[in-house]
């Protein structure tokens, strides 16, 4: 293997006999150093940089590293040889796939073909599209009927295609192998996706009948309500009772009420199916349950037997339950699947249902029953009891020799030096490896393993992924304590609340970044950090340095402070607005104000952050547990929500204090 000279101060570090007794800690140092010098594409004397790693775990990894800063230049004997000689690296799938990507934007295509071998399916339409392109390369004859097939089933997506796809669609094209069917095909499919921007580019690739019949769809997606209720199309043709729907499924997301009025205006056999009527009516029913409609539930009990699903059932019962409606509630709940009923949720809810109906003895037995649980509707049981909360705590009893093994394991030890040396990317990917090889017992035992490392993120997702929940110290670590003390007093939060907003949010993975780019352990956007820099009158962070704990710490504190401030204190309108922006929440507290707390955060109409703040009130009761000893309860910081210019408690469902154990749940 070619390797460039050795950088001057590097060649000095690793030359003569003391490269042999380089101590770990030496050698960590020394590949950080030429770890990071490849990456800059500075030369690296590979061979001295082994010699001097001799016996280190990660002294792989900087071949690989090297390999694939350069890849266009390697050849294909040198990277076979890599990935045969370190069979078990969890990066060789990565590196065969970057490698193909690399020969395919090259065009090195009988290259790619013997890379490929006898694999057809290479994941992503990216390499299948190359895949293709490299069969087409060899001549006319490959392009069989296996190709054509592959190729129309890449093509017909409602979706635009990678640019590695546009020379198989070209000879899809050019051979005219797609014919006005399959064309439309992909129309309704872009349409129905609303990728109206890619229907209109196939508009060219259509014939002048399909063009207009585009033409009325546009215009429908645009305004279904007006264009639907005199239509300029004839409806009974399939294409016009194809736009018919689309414009219905459209307007049920925009207008509700009209969407109703247009069915019923359409109500021909000829144009919808007896099925075709039942989802609409079933989606319209629902959309209207998801955003708590004034009428929703007598939407959903309208709804024919032929239309009502487990989804309807449980609907039914959330919006009685945001109404108030305790009656309907109970019937809702008994109609639910008995897997269903059987949730803690369900569970709580039937529980106050029977209390607001009369029947508190069959209340208090099932709120005793569901107190002995630690989650949420466990510790609102419990405040309705007036019970302590049940944490039921059990740590893990440690095999001392069982964690010596995997500390010896050489995945493991990988994986711990990548922590180590702040590479979390391939840290992770080389504890999933690990992990896969381990059994339920030993990957226990390396979640121990992570939170002696300080690994908080790693000790929190193995516990939970061989599903040892009651090890709080495991699932619920105290993570870099001395930071989360030092801004949780400066911005005057609640410390177990900063601890329970992190741990919901990034589960302590100091580098967590979400779909939207929200960053660190309290997943703080950008855009929010250079604000709330700015209040603080500190430079606006970089995203880099919003995964460094201290500043991740000190501005997400900030921000759960102001939210706090906001609302006037309220936790769970402070916390709803951390997920979900303190705009939604305004919007919430007039819809739903002066509703107790536990039904008015049943009424957030986001799934997500109705979970969220949900999660943050439990974790931030088993912080307390750890912290102090002893939980606060849910109940003190769950008052009836103010509206608007109204921060005044009025009445909460359960006000019992810990230790009140005489008051009765009739009360």
């Amino acid at each position: 293997m070619r390797f460039a000279a050795l950088l001057l101060p590097l060649a000095l570090v690793l030359s003569g006999p003391v490269a042999a007794e380089q101590s770990l800690k030496e050698q960590r140092a020394l590949f950080k150093d030429a770890w990071e010098r490849i990456a800059a594409r500075e030369q690296v004397d590979l061979k001295a940089a082994s010699e001097a790693l001799d016996g280190y775990p990660l002294l792989p990894y900087l071949y690989w590293q090297d390999l694939r800063h350069r890849l266009g230049a390697a050849n294909p004997d040198e990277v076979q040889q890599f990935l045969d000689r370190y069979p078990t690296l969890p990066v060789n799938g990565l590196l065969r796939s970057q490698w193909l990507h690399q020969l395919g934007r090259d065009g090195r295509w009988n290259t790619y073909l013997s890379v490929l071998g006898d694999q057809r399916s290479v994941g992503g339409a990216t390499l299948s599209c190359y895949r293709l392109t490299a069969l087409e390369a060899r001549g006319e004859d490959a392009v069989d009927d296996d190709w054509i097939a592959q190729a129309r089933r890449l093509w017909a997506v409602g979706h635009s295609q990678p640019d590695a796809c546009d020379p198989v669609f070209a000879v899809l094209y050019d051979r005219d192998l797609l014919d006005a069917e399959l064309r439309w095909k992909r129309v309704g499919l872009a349409m129905r996706a609303g990728n109206e921007t890619l229907a209109r580019a196939l508009r060219r690739r259509l014939d002048e009948d399909q063009r207009t019949w585009l033409g009325h769809w546009l215009t429908v997606a645009r305004d279904p309500a007006r264009r639907l209720r005199n239509p300029d199309f004839d409806l009974y043709d399939a294409r016009g009772r194809e736009i018919l729907r689309d414009g219905l499924r459209r307007l049920a997301v925009r207008d509700r009420e009209a969407a109703m009025k247009l069915l019923e205006r359409h109500d021909d056999e000829r144009l919808l199916t007896d099925r075709q009527r039942l989802q609409f009516r079933r989606d319209i029913a629902l959309r209207a349950a998801w955003a708590r409609d004034d009428n929703a539930l007598s939407l959903l009990d309208a709804l024919p037997e032929a239309a009502v699903d487990d989804q309807v059932r449980e609907w039914a019962a959330r919006v009685a339950l945001g109404a108030g409606n305790w009656q309907r509630l109970l019937g809702a709940i008994w109609s639910l699947p008995l897997a269903e009923q059987s949730r803690a949720e369900w569970r709580y809810w039937k529980a106050e249902a029977l209390r607001r109906t009369g029947s508190g003895e069959s209340a208090a037995v099932l709120f005793s029953e569901l107190a002995r649980e630690r989650n949420y509707y466990g510790f609102l049981a419990a405040d309705a009891m007036g019970l302590p909360y049940a944490m039921n705590h059990k740590p893990t009893e440690v095999d001392e020799s069982r964690l010596t093994a995997l500390r010896q394991q050489t995945a493991v030890q990988r994986a711990h030096e990548f922590h180590l040396l702040g590479l979390a990317e391939e840290a992770r990917r080389e504890w999933l490896a690990a992990l896969a090889d381990m059994n339920a017992g030993d990957q226990l035992h390396a979640a121990v393993l992570a939170l002696k490392w300080g690994w908080f993120d790693r000790a929190v997702h193995t516990a939970n992924r061989v599903s040892q929940i009651d090890d709080l110290d495991l699932r619920f670590p105290i993570a870099w304590e001395e930071q989360f003390r030092q801004h949780a007093d400066e911005q005057g939060v609640d410390l177990a609340l900063a601890f329970a907003i992190s741990r919901k949010e990034s589960a302590f993975s100091a580098d967590a970044r979400s779909p939207v780019g929200a960053l660190g352990l309290m997943q703080v956007m950008p855009g929010t950090g250079a604000l709330v820099a700015r209040r603080l009158g500190i430079g606006a962070p970089s995203s880099q340095s919003l995964v460094d704990p201290d500043i991740n710490l000190r501005l997400g504190s900030a921000y759960l402070a102001q939210m706090l401030e906001r609302f006037d204190g309220n936790l769970i309108m402070a916390a709803a607005a951390y997920n979900a922006g303190p705009g939604r929440v305004d919007g919430w507290r007039e819809a739903n104000a002066g509703q107790p707390a536990a039904i008015w955060i049943e009424n957030i109409t986001y799934g997500e952050t109705r979970d969220y703040v949900k999660s943050v009130l439990a974790f931030r009761a088993v912080y307390d547990w750890k912290l102090n000893g002893q939980p606060r309860r849910l109940a003190r910081s769950m008052p009836a929500m103010p509206g608007s210019g109204d921060s005044s408690p009025t009445y909460a469902l359960h006000e019992s204090e810990q230790g009140n154990t005489d008051e009765k749940v009739s009360n």
